[in-house]
């Protein structure tokens, strides 16, 4: 039987998760080089003011280290923090973990073995997840491999510790939580499927798995704590990113939408900016997010992964008033997590 998590003290007033990756100083000498370090912080929206955690580098074997690419998730009171962790120095020791407001106590959830996006339900007793499979086949006689790869949606309550799979595995099938409903009854998952043009939001309905199309070329779902509305990033209005060699691509842009995905309105227009990562603050009246350069190189999507300098930024649900919060020019921020619980509203920003 796990030890229960004893929720630690955490700073008074609003502030917003995310995970850290942060830049190893440059060697002395050459081939010296030195991994990156992991974290997790909380951030004061007001001062940029940093509380770091559960610090480590990647690869360090029996030590906890939180997994780049994606943010933390709060327990509806704020309390304890979900991410996704490696505990064993590689990847078969990605779960997820809960750890109290300051870190301390950090424990692995059961049934979430090989799992990552964490996601909680409004009453805090389910967990989203998604699970992700890599294959390959070399046959005899070929120069080539087949190469198989998917991702599903799982929940587990966290009550028996038993997870169930939402979606469904096929090769070039990508399906990620998002966001629950505010009644929980439903959730709302990014799909990318190799057979179509673009990623979707869709809900899915969490009693009998039936699900429907919400939004297209749109990703990331956020739903405020009312909810009546949607915060995402998509590229329904198609700025070209040119990169060298004919690596364009499409920007990517923060949107609000209401809850059945109508009435969208654009929040972001920066040249060769992109967003990702919405969190509503617990008012409902801002969204943080993070904003990072376009990357133009030969081989972009290197860039994307690592941003280093990228900002930690902050909006009013309107599209006025937009600040930025942090940026260091050797750490990359991934994602935002607005920490719920009485007394962390944020409000509208004054501008």
């Amino acid at each position: 039987m796990a030890t229960p998590v004893v929720a630690g003290e955490a700073p008074p007033g609003p502030r917003l998760g995310t995970t850290e990756l942060i830049e190893a100083k440059r060697p002395r000498l050459e081939g010296d080089g030195r991994p990156p370090m992991m974290a997790l912080a909380t951030i004061d929206p007001s001062t940029g003011g940093q509380q770091r955690f559960l610090r480590a580098k990647l690869g360090t074997p029996n030590r906890l280290v939180p997994s780049p690419f994606q943010a933390p998730a709060w327990s509806p009171d704020g309390a304890l923090i979900a991410f996704a962790a490696n505990d064993d120095g590689d990847e078969s020791g990605d779960r997820i973990f809960f750890a109290s407001a300051d870190g301390s106590g950090a424990r692995p959830i059961p049934g979430t073995r090989g799992g990552s996006q964490p996601v909680l339900s409004p009453d805090g007793v389910t967990l989203a997840f998604s699970r992700t499979r890599f294959r390959s086949n070399v046959k005899p006689g070929r120069l080539y491999a087949d190469f198989y790869s998917s991702t599903t949606t799982w929940i587990v309550d966290l009550r028996s510790g038993k997870p169930r799979r939402l979606t469904r595995w096929r090769d070039g099938l990508y399906n990620e939580p998002g966001s629950f409903t505010a009644d929980g009854s439903g959730l709302l998952v990014t799909k990318e499927d190799s057979n179509l043009e673009g990623s979707r939001i869709v809900h899915v309905n969490l009693a009998d798995g039936s699900s429907r199309e919400i939004l297209e070329s749109a990703s990331e779902p956020a739903v405020s704590p009312d909810g009546s509305r949607i915060a995402f990033v998509g590229f329904m209005d198609p700025d070209l990113v040119e990169a060298e060699e004919n690596h364009d691509y499409l920007a990517v842009d923060l949107y609000v939408a209401r809850a059945d995905g109508t009435e969208v309105r654009r929040l972001s227009r920066s040249e060769d900016v992109l967003e990702s990562g919405p969190s509503w603050d617990p008012s409902g009246q801002r969204i943080g997010y993070v904003q990072f350069r376009a990357d133009t190189s030969f081989v972009p999507a290197l860039g994307l992964l690592f941003p280093a300098g990228n900002a930690l930024m902050q909006v009013n649900a309107d599209g006025s008033c937009r600040e930025k919060i942090l940026s260091r020019p050797r750490i990359a921020f991934y994602g935002t997590a607005w920490q719920p619980g009485p007394g962390r509203e944020a409000g509208p920003i004054s501008c």
